[in-house]
């Protein structure tokens, strides 16, 4: 009987190899490990996932950080908030990333945190009564600025003052054409008094064509947008790893300062106003009146509007269209400091249609000379303006009572977040509430 006898330099190669095997088979099963117990942990408690790695992609931000919706198909309202949803925690609307804008923005040392709490009821929607009544005396609907922005919302002291039965029918990004078909699905069979509606400048234009290029897809919202994005783009450990790093391992600063776009500072009677522009809002601001009003996307606005003024009416209802101004359009003419001018005039762009003299907006990175930014940035107000005046639909417009009340009284929206703070909220209540009683 004999034996192979192997030579000392074979063996010692087999050891080596047979030893790298044993360090590198458990090193990357364990950070795979750790790679999936990441990407698990964080879309389970979606909460901890830090807004600079939201902010890293459109994807991740909608999707990963947001994974409190419900998606309809066919679709109607698009989305809507899962029922029973309960969240809380600190919030900051100083941080720039809520723009979109955290690394064109100069470090400071502003804090306005406060405890936010959101709650949705048995159908999804942002109201603190858990189970709905039969009736309400008041439908309200709309985006994000009929959700919680402040520690107290209007509608919540809108209720309080007028002492009416409110329905809140609306979640973040919505528009115009979800905005209808949500009171038409879940509003009109409570037979309120009173429908209201809030028109967004900043983004609800934009919306319609979103909204009718999902719909038409017969896709969902989610589907849409999801259909040709790989699982690459959907990882969140990568953005998480450059997050860490860029705390942990910060660049050397450049000897050449660094060039910011915000804060811009806005002048009023009470003194300056600094604040950050959220950028897609100035986007339906670049395009012109006569441009806007052959657009697709306002054509669908208006038929929306129509119908829905024609159904409230036929139950005895007043149905009114509150128009809201962004934050971009109430402070533009206080802003005189001719670097931010530039600054925020090359965030602007060039809106054509489509087919020339009709069809959907097309924007080109153009931007826009400050006579026509200026004289754009109204066009909008006019348009809804003129058209529920011809149409005769009630209308309620928020712009003239922001521009005054913000020069006489000083900020009434956040600092970087787009939507009204505490004192913003308590003027929509109180405008709102006038209305209501004076007709």
């Amino acid at each position: 009987m004999s034996s192979e006898v192997v030579p000392g330099p074979v063996r010692l190669k087999r050891y080596r190899r047979q030893t790298l095997l044993n360090i590198f088979v458990p090193c990357t099963l364990t950070l795979l490990s750790l790679f999936v117990a990441i990407e698990i942990g964080l879309r389970h408690f979606y909460t901890l996932i830090p807004l600079e790695v939201c902010a890293a992609d459109y994807i991740i931000a909608t999707y990963e950080c947001q994974p409190y919706f419900e998606y309809d198909k066919p679709m109607r309202i698009a989305y809507k908030y899962k029922p029973g949803l309960s969240f809380e925690g600190m919030w900051d609307p100083a941080n720039p990333y809520l723009a979109s804008a955290g690394d064109s923005t100069a470090p400071t040392e502003r804090h306005d945190a406060f405890w936010y709490v959101f709650q949705t009821d048995e159908m999804g929607f942002p109201n603190s009564e858990y189970a709905w009544r039969d009736g309400y005396d008041v439908v309200i609907t709309g985006d994000s600025f009929v959700t919680r922005t402040a520690p107290k919302t209007w509608i919540e002291m809108l209720a309080e003052q007028s002492g009416k039965s409110i329905l809140t029918l609306g979640a973040s990004s919505w528009g115009t054409l979800g905005e209808v078909e949500a009171v038409k699905m879940y509003g009109l069979d409570k037979n309120p008094q009173w429908v209201l509606l809030l028109y967004f400048e900043g983004n609800d234009i934009i919306n319609a064509s979103q909204y009718l290029e999902r719909r038409d897809s017969g896709l969902s919202w989610r589907e849409y947008d999801l259909q040709d994005i790989p699982l690459s783009r959907r990882l969140l450990t990568p953005h998480l790893v450059n997050f860490l790093a860029d705390h942990l391992l910060p660049e050397p600063k450049a000897e050449a300062p660094a060039q910011y776009r915000y804060p811009v500072v806005a002048s009023t009677e009470v003194g300056e106003i600094a604040t950050v522009f959220n950028e897609i809002h100035l986007l339906p601001h670049s395009a012109g009146y006569e441009t806007l009003a052959r657009s697709n996307e306002f054509a669908a606005v208006e038929v929306a509007l129509l119908e829905l003024n024609q159904l409230v009416r036929a139950q005895g209802g007043r149905f009114l269209v509150v128009y809201v101004p962004s934050k971009e359009h109430v402070l533009w003419s206080r802003i005189w400091d001719p670097v931010d001018v530039n600054n925020v005039l090359e965030r602007t762009v060039t809106v054509t249609l489509s087919e020339g003299d009709h069809g959907f907006l097309r924007f080109d990175p153009d931007y826009l000379s400050y006579a026509t930014f200026s004289e754009n940035i109204m066009a909008q107000e006019r348009l809804l303006s003129d058209f529920t005046q011809e149409a005769g639909i009630e209308f309620l417009n928020l712009t003239p009572i922001f521009w005054q009340q913000g020069i006489e009284r000083g900020e009434l929206y956040h600092f970087a977040d787009p939507h009204w703070n505490q004192a913003g909220n308590q003027l929509v209540a109180d405008t709102i509430h006038e209305y209501v009683l004076r007709r």
